[in-house]
C-alpha cells in the first residue's frame, strides 16, 4: 500500500466502507498480484506467495465485521472462576464446621486423644 496509516485509521476506513465496496478493494489487490478469486493459483506453490501481499490481505479482511466467525466470550471463564471460588468456601465452611463440632462434642484433649488411638488401634 502507498499510503502510511495507523491500524486504527485503517480500520476506521474499511470500516466506513460498504461491502461490495471492500469486496471491490480485495479484487483489485488480487487482480494486481496477478491473482483470481478461489483456492489458489494453479501451478503456484504456497510458498511461493509474497508474505506482504498476503499480509495485506490478511489486515483488510480482519476489519470485516461479517468475516469474523465468533465473537468472544468472557463470560464462561469468568463464571468458572466464581464458581471454584463459592465451592472453595463452602468447602472451608464445611471443615471448620466439621472441626466445631467435633471440639465442642469432646472438649477435653484427654478424650480426643483416647478417640484418635483408638481409631488408629481399630480391629
Amino acid at each position: 500500500m502507498a499510503i502510511k496509516e495507523s491500524n486504527e485509521e485503517r480500520k476506521e476506513r474499511f470500516q466506513v466502507m460498504s461491502s461490495d465496496e471492500r469486496k471491490a478493494l480485495i479484487r483489485e489487490k488480487l487482480k494486481a498480484a496477478g491473482l483470481q478469486e478461489g483456492s489458489g493459483v494453479q501451478g503456484k506453490d504456497l510458498s511461493s506467495y509474497d508474505k506482504d501481499e498476503i499480509w495485506d490481505l490478511i489486515q483488510v479482511t480482519s476489519c470485516f465485521p461479517e468475516m469474523k466467525t465468533k465473537p468472544r466470550q468472557i463470560e464462561p471463564k469468568a463464571l468458572r472462576k466464581k464458581t471454584s471460588l463459592i465451592a472453595w468456601i463452602m468447602i472451608a465452611i464445611a471443615l471448620i464446621g466439621g472441626m466445631g463440632l467435633y471440639y465442642r462434642q469432646y472438649p477435653s484433649p484427654d478424650t480426643r486423644r483416647e478417640l484418635s488411638v483408638d481409631g488408629i488401634f481399630a480391629d
